[in-house]
């Protein structure tokens, strides 16, 4: 891919959900012996570098991080996820960043991410401004790459309105259900727990 040995690549992850489905905090959730949020940021170390954790609010507790992580929070708590996108990539752009490189962007309750699907996901990025998974014609603009130079067309959505990641499919490479298992060949990475119900076939499923 173009850049690939310049390109940069983090991680977003957006925990400034109110959980309202779950009834309790998804961050929070008990998963294979930590933290979910905990899990999901030590998985992707090994390939994001920084990890950065996207809070509602400074006062959000949040479950304990690596030490590594970077927290910040978005600028107009309410706003959506796709607020929190751009409060991550503003980080990262703080911390040094181009507008060449990207960022794994992962809601807090994909459970089964991984360095390796991070890492694949951002092979098949190309020169896009973001690659986002296909799967019979569903995109998931949650679990996709982002490349930096997306943030001012994300802060004219937001200008303009209430827009959420989607908005930004226009733009990105889609990466097909074939492609995506040659590195999660059972699309675990997909798997999302919004309700009770979806934790429990989870949890379920780590112990299989």
């Amino acid at each position: 891919m173009p850049d690939k040995e310049r390109m940069r690549l983090g991680a977003i992850i957006l925990a400034g959900g109110r959980s309202a489905r779950m009834g309790r905090p998804k961050e929070a959730l008990p998963f294979a012996g930590a933290p979910l949020l905990t899990r999901i940021a030590t998985a992707l170390a090994p390939a994001c570098e920084p990890v950065v954790v996207v809070a509602r609010d400074a006062r959000q507790p949040l479950p304990p991080l690596p030490a590594a992580v970077l927290r910040t929070h978005d600028d107009a708590p309410g706003r959506g996820p796709l607020a929190g996108v751009a409060a991550g990539l503003r980080r990262l752009a703080a911390h040094g960043f181009a507008s060449v490189d990207a960022a794994f962007v992962v809601a807090c309750d994909h459970p089964f991410v991984d360095a390796a699907f991070a890492r694949g996901l951002a092979e098949r990025l190309g020169d896009a401004e973001a690659a986002m998974p296909d799967v019979d014609g569903r995109v998931e603009p949650l679990c996709a790459v982002y490349r930096l130079r997306c943030l001012p067309r994300i802060d004219a959505l937001l200008a303009a309105g209430d827009a959420g990641p989607s908005a930004l499919a226009d733009a990105a490479a889609r990466v097909p259900a074939a492609a995506l298992r040659v590195f999660d060949p059972e699309l675990r990475a997909l798997c999302d727990v919004d309700t009770a119900a979806d934790y429990e076939a989870a949890r379920r499923q780590e112990q299989a």
